[in-house]
């Protein structure tokens, strides 16, 4: 079976979705192919760097997007433009359709994160509203963002491949990309595994979308051995406390944000609430049911971390902590415990997840080194939009980027 196309896209996320609405707003034939399923919500994965970090990913309709919890802020900007890519425009257009804005009020309860921002205020700590993709008139305010919003409240790519499959986007499901067909050093298509076997779409343009960890491994399958160094992934760590006279358990999590460490020290934090029991108990193990019965208040250390993280042939990818990495998470660890004894943390309650995670992956097809400054790799016609082109870790929330970057990337393809 073959198909022809004007553009190939490989992936639903926050890439592939924003490009393929915005090329079906200009009449062109595009083909979106994901390797998961057409399901709500998508399953939570897990994956294991090879040092043991885990790495939260999705797959399927819509990507990552479905269970991100719908932070929207710009990151990379000088970097993406020191490369020709200058998203000043792209950003208002999103911030603008999407009512980007921070968290609203009715959003926040009292005794949780408006009295946060009270203590923060008076102590000197730089603790804000974080912005959200979100219409807060449809929440309810069930805290289970990353799980998969019931209501529509948040933001997710499957509003933007609704509205292009309205204007004729051909998507296929469950059918996973292995390598892309190079003739003459021109990109001409696809080979997939599909649900039937082996299927081929042909195109005039190929656009690998499929993440940080899964476009380098499709790329070196296609050739491109330079393809899967310099991995990032935020790396984060969780801190914990009991908060008797704070309660944000009723809040979208991830509500505040403290960048005022970013710009010298590499970090961030950011405030949550794990509502989920079986998540808890992953990440607290015999500590977690003290923290189910009682309020308690999350801390997310993120840092920017160095980009020496590797992704090989087999999908599998090593990611270690660097010193330097050590350093900026035990400089945001103190400031989360600065931060939670402010708030009303009792010290001998507060408490760290054991390990490292990440949820951001990037640099693995990056900028300036495996694409260049419209995208494309070494193959003419073959081009990667999506996390996996930043050229070093945000320590930020990536999406509204990769989202302008994608609008952006198809304005220059016409």
């Amino acid at each position: 079976m073959s198909e022809k196309h004007d553009y190939i896209i490989v992936g639903s996320g926050a890439g592939g979705a924003v490009l393929a609405r915005d090329l079906c707003r200009k009449g062109r034939d595009v083909l979106v192919v994901e390797s998961g399923s057409n399901v709500f919500p998508l399953p939570f994965v897990i994956e294991k760097s090879i040092e043991g970090t885990d790495v939260f990913t999705a797959y399927g309709a819509g990507g990552a997007t479905v269970l991100m919890n719908a932070n929207g802020v710009r990151c990379l900007e000088k970097e993406l433009a020191a490369h020709g890519v200058v998203l000043d425009e792209e950003f208002r257009e999103l911030e603008d359709e999407l009512n980007i804005a921070p968290i609203h009020d009715s959003l926040l309860s009292p005794e949780g994160s408006i009295r946060i921002l009270e203590i923060c205020r008076k102590a000197g700590i730089g603790m804000e509203r974080m912005p959200k993709i979100m219409d807060h008139t449809k929440c309810i305010r069930c805290g289970n963002c990353s799980l998969g919003c019931p209501t529509g409240a948040k933001w997710t790519a499957l509003e933007f491949l609704k509205e292009a499959r309205s204007l004729g986007l051909h998507i296929v499901y469950g059918t996973k990309v292995e390598q892309v067909i190079v003739e003459q050093g021109k990109a001409r298509g696809v080979r997939c595994k599909g649900p039937d076997g082996t299927v081929e779409y042909q195109g005039d343009k190929v656009i690998v979308a499929a993440g940080g960890i899964q476009s380098p491994v499709i790329l070196q399958s296609s050739g491109i051995e330079k393809a899967g160094k310099n991995l990032f992934i935020d790396i984060c760590e969780l801190w914990y406390g009991l908060t008797p006279d704070i309660d944000i358990s009723t809040e979208p999590p991830m509500q505040l944000v403290n960048a005022e460490f970013h710009a010298e020290e590499g970090f961030i934090l950011s405030t949550g609430y794990v509502k989920n029991k079986e998540k808890l108990r992953y990440y607290l193990k015999e500590k977690a049911e003290e923290y189910i019965r009682s309020h308690h208040v999350t801390v997310i250390v993120k840092i920017a971390d160095e980009s020496t993280g590797a992704v090989y042939p087999d999908g599998t990818f090593s990611k270690p902590a660097t010193a330097r990495d050590r350093k900026r998470l035990d400089r945001g660890g103190e400031a989360a415990k600065d931060f939670l004894l402010a708030i009303g943390a009792k010290a001998d309650s507060i408490v760290k997840r054991e390990g490292l995670y990440g949820g951001h992956n990037g640099a693995s097809c990056a900028i300036g080194k495996v694409v260049d400054s419209r995208l494309q790799t070494e193959v003419e016609n073959l081009f990667v939009c999506d996390g996996s082109i930043l050229p070093s870790s945000p320590g930020l929330p990536p999406v509204l980027t990769i989202m302008a970057v994608a609008k952006w990337f198809a304005k220059t393809l016409g």
